[in-house]
């Protein structure tokens, strides 16, 4: 029917690449490599039939799936292709509840994700969450503006904004680039008629600017509950994040490199924000479905360590006049004891060192790595 997307698969190769339509026109056609296919050909024709390209090679027509969508859709940057969407869904562990009358919208389950990107990882989230809202009246859609009243279409306006306002489950998409963020719309509000798009709140921005806004909203209250990374730089905004997580929250983030999680590990320890690395998940073709898992933590080395309590020892001595082998300190004139000791001590987070390695004994090739961590309940670590 109208407005639909539908998947063209070759029964003639199965290896060839299947073809994704824009949504069903009719008089439209979908340009191939010197062929093409009207779309007035698969108007009208059920899933499962075939239809003929202008050089006569049939395609069966069926509905794609979310995975074949987001990864064939049009795309101005790369995604996060499916398989690892679906990982960091699950990571998430998202078990949002039923809508219940009872409960106050002031118990919305919030999420938060910055880098919308290509909107397939916003359109996984989405998915995850759908059962938690109510159902979503029709979307106002502009090109329908013309065709109805101006009464119905305020009407129809005013009724999507009020069930938005009663949402108990809502994604907050954010993207630097307004572009970006126009065109990851487009491509959630095009999959199944935009059953998903109703959950998702798309935001062009900063990430600092929208987190205080929000905080000076809720008096410095946390409100969130889980928030994903897919940036660079994830440590610029660690702090920011901190204090919007709830206790408890969890924080994903999505690095090309394993040193950006290093850094992250070493960031929030140094700077003692309240967020603790629980595991670091690589994934890519190359590692297979659901990743691969790494050993990432700091540790203080054992030679270190006995150095330290040594040096405790002597300093314990030097001020009490004794040296390590409990003789008398010879005289050092006027100057006291506890100067012995150094007036700038080594810091705690001093000499620490970064364990990095995967957990599975192979080589790595490609992909990208996803932390997972915890907000804790305290301000700091």
């Amino acid at each position: 029917m109208e407005n639909d997307i539908v998947l063209l698969k070759n029964i003639h190769n199965s290896t060839s690449t299947p073809i994704l339509s824009n949504r069903l026109r009719a008089g439209k056609k979908i340009e191939l490599v010197r062929d093409s296919i009207s779309h007035d050909d698969i108007l009208g024709k059920g899933l499962r039939d075939l239809v003929s390209s202008k050089k006569r090679i049939n395609y069966r027509i069926s509905e794609p799936t979310l995975a074949e969508y987001t990864d064939l859709s049009p795309r101005l940057v790369t995604p996060i292709y499916s398989q690892d969407a679906n990982l960091i869904v699950s990571l998430l562990d998202l078990n949002p509840t039923v809508p219940n009358p009872s409960t106050s919208i002031l118990d919305r389950f919030e999420i938060f994700e910055a880098g919308t990107g290509h909107g397939a990882l916003t359109l996984n989230l989405a998915r995850a969450i759908h059962g938690a809202n109510t159902a979503a009246p029709k979307i106002p859609e502009e090109d329908e503006t013309a065709e109805i009243s101006p009464d119905r279409v305020e009407a129809r306006g005013e009724a999507y904004k009020e069930w938005q306002t009663n949402r108990r489950a809502v994604i907050h998409t954010l993207d630097c680039s307004g572009r970006h963020s126009a065109h990851a719309k487009t491509v959630v509000k095009n999959f199944r008629h935009g059953m998903y798009y109703p959950h998702i709140d798309f935001h062009v921005g900063s990430i600092d600017d929208y987190l205080a806004q929000r905080l000076v909203e809720s008096g410095g209250a946390p409100f969130l509950e889980y928030t994903i990374l897919d940036l660079p730089d994830i440590t610029h905004f660690f702090d920011i994040v901190g204090k919007a997580l709830k206790p408890n929250g969890t924080l994903i983030t999505f690095c090309p490199s394993i040193t950006q999680i290093n850094a992250g590990v070493t960031f929030a320890r140094q700077k003692h924000l309240p967020l603790f690395l629980e595991k670091v998940v690589e994934v890519g073709g190359a590692v297979g479905v659901g990743g691969r898992e790494w050993d990432v933590r700091p540790v203080k080395p054992r030679a270190l360590l006995e150095a330290k309590v040594e040096d405790t020892k002597q300093s314990k001595y030097l001020e009490e006049g004794r040296d390590i082998l409990g003789g008398p300190v010879e005289d050092l004139g006027e100057l006291p004891a506890k100067t012995l000791v150094s007036e700038n001590p080594v810091s705690d987070d001093n000499g620490w060192e970064m364990v990095c390695r995967p957990k599975v004994g192979i080589r790595i090739s490609g992909g990208g790595f996803v932390g997972v961590w915890r907000r804790m309940s305290g301000t700091s670590v």
